[in-house]
């Protein structure tokens, strides 16, 4: 099977697990569908993006898209681009754990992804140019917004492996590590620190900076200003200040399901 779930209850994750081969139609339907339940289950407080190969993933599965005629290859990069929409809309947090190569469709849905951690044996490309075709899952926007345009121009033109660092420091990965256990280890971690903050908060802030990098200086401000008053009305900001002053480890309560059941129709 290309892709596995596993859900870890105490640290209350679900890992998406690739086979560090290629990416094909029916892997990307298949994460694209389990996302789209899981986000609504108040179980489920984070959710990670890993491999059990020595690589993360190949790519695109050539042999299979060269069947493609236009309407399916249409389809398959909306596919693609909805499940990028899925993980940057969603207020969970998504983190990725890259190794080995990660190529083409599987760094676009990485770039996604709030918190990037990678072992130093790690390179990043988009070959796609190399087969005939251009980035199809946000690649050329998604990339261009979180880097530069230049230096996604040099990938997407060149199709060059880029070692991890220059990821690391652009500001895209967070922290490298020597090999997986570490890395495994130390997001282990933090996912048990955060598990203790207010989720409603994270994910206030996870929105308020998504949104924010669209707009123009005094809309994000105000945005960010919306979301400080927001906050002010839940249960979770009385919690986080009383336990504060009463010197007290807090009890947080607010999901942001909750919020998002009211609006359902």
């Amino acid at each position: 099977m290309a892709v596995d779930f596993h859900f870890d209850e105490y640290l209350s994750t679900l890992s998406i697990i690739l086979d560090g081969k290629y990416l094909n139609r029916q892997t990307v339907k298949d994460i694209l569908s389990r996302l789209k339940n899981e986000l609504k289950n108040k179980k489920t407080n984070f959710i990670m993006l890993e491999s059990k190969g020595e690589d993360f993933s190949l790519g695109h599965d050539i042999k299979e898209l060269s069947s493609l005629d236009t309407t399916e290859a249409k389809v398959y990069a909306f596919l693609g681009q909805e499940l990028i929409k899925t993980i940057k809309d969603s207020k969970k947090i998504f983190f990725s754990k890259i190794n080995g190569k990660v190529y083409g469709p599987a760094l676009e849905i990485v770039l996604a992804t709030d918190l990037i951690f990678a072992t130093e044996n790690t390179s990043l490309a988009f070959p796609e140019t190399e087969y005939g075709f251009p980035p199809a899952f946000g690649g050329t926007s998604l990339a261009s917004r979180k880097i530069h345009e230049n230096f996604v121009k040099f990938m997407t033109i060149t199709s060059e492996d880029v070692d991890v660092s220059e990821f690391f420091c652009r500001g895209i990965v967070a922290k490298i590590f020597k090999n997986k256990i570490e890395m495994e280890e130390y997001v282990k971690n933090i996912i048990q620190k955060l598990n203790q903050k207010s989720l409603f908060a994270i994910g206030l802030a996870k929105e308020t900076i998504n949104n924010g990098i669209e707009m123009d200086i005094d809309k994000a401000l105000l945005l960010e200003q919306n979301a400080f008053s927001v906050a002010f009305s839940s249960y979770d900001k009385k919690e986080g200040m009383t336990a504060f002053i009463e010197k007290r480890k807090p009890e947080f309560k607010n999901r942001w399901e909750d919020y998002e059941e009211i609006f359902e129709i």
